[in-house]
């Protein structure tokens, strides 16, 4: 079930920075689709349309939408993940280069 869709504005700044984004021949096709979906959701546009237009799930639109409304363009940036843990410690190696 595709979550209740969020009412996006854009301020004029924001706007043109995702237009450029969407223009530049060096964006990332995620931060491209991004954009894309954000620029639509302002127009109003419904999550269903924006997902077929933009070829991803309803559920991703609306999850980009939720994320813009919350925290802005700071919102479209990947989280951090935590990584694979370390396999040597630094006692490790030390004793390695030691020997």
């Amino acid at each position: 079930m595709i979550p209740e869709a969020r009412e996006v504005h854009l301020s004029r700044k924001d706007r043109k920075v995702l237009e450029a984004c969407c223009r530049s021949p060096v964006t990332l096709q995620r931060d491209l689709k991004r954009a894309r979906i954000v620029l639509l959701a302002a127009d109003g546009r419904s999550t269903r349309s924006i997902a077929k237009e933009v070829g991803v799930q309803p559920r991703i639109v609306s999850l980009w939408r939720h994320r813009y409304a919350d925290h802005g363009l700071e919102g479209l940036q990947d989280k951090p993940r935590p990584g694979k843990q370390p396999i040597y410690t630094k006692t490790t190696d030390k004793r390695i280069l030691k020997l």
